[in-house]
């Protein structure tokens, strides 16, 4: 069995065609998708996933390497713009999933100070933002990438 059947990831990219209105996904290119966070109760917390299965940019083709940097700022102007954030963290392991995906997440002024720079790892991820949430959420990016913020 090759690693991308057995990936999350993978997985999910395949039953993106299927997803209708409620979808998760914000935007997608040939390269990358951009989705909203299911796992945190952080607005605007975004992930970034390759397309293709691959581990990281070492991996990456040249078109991949050039699309990701474009697809990294957009995904940091629809932060800053849907969030108001005075920071964006961004960062990349692997290590749970292992395939190439970029943690996008807003630091606004509410977010306490203990959960800052580096802390934001333990940032509790119970309770996750509701579906209904979720989906205004993801509308709102949507408008946003499709109105050209």
């Amino acid at each position: 069995m090759a690693p991308e059947d057995d990936c999350v990831i993978c997985k999910r990219q395949k039953a993106d065609s299927a997803q209708t209105d409620g979808s998760d996904l914000v935007y997608a290119n040939d390269e990358f998708a951009i989705r909203h966070s299911r796992e945190t109760n952080i607005r605007g917390y975004l992930v970034i996933e390759a397309r293709r299965h691959y581990l990281d940019l070492t991996e990456a083709g040249e078109e991949e390497a050039i699309s990701y940097g474009k697809v990294l700022k957009s995904a940091m102007q629809l932060v800053r713009k849907l969030t108001s954030a005075e920071r964006i963290y961004t960062f990349s392991l692997g290590e749970a999933v292992p395939h190439f995906h970029v943690h996008v997440i807003p630091r606004t002024d509410s977010l306490p100070r203990f959960f800052r720079g580096r802390n934001i790892m333990s940032y509790p991820l119970q309770p996750s933002l509701k579906d209904e949430q979720l989906a205004e959420v993801c509308q709102s990016l949507r408008y946003l990438v499709k109105t050209g913020y």
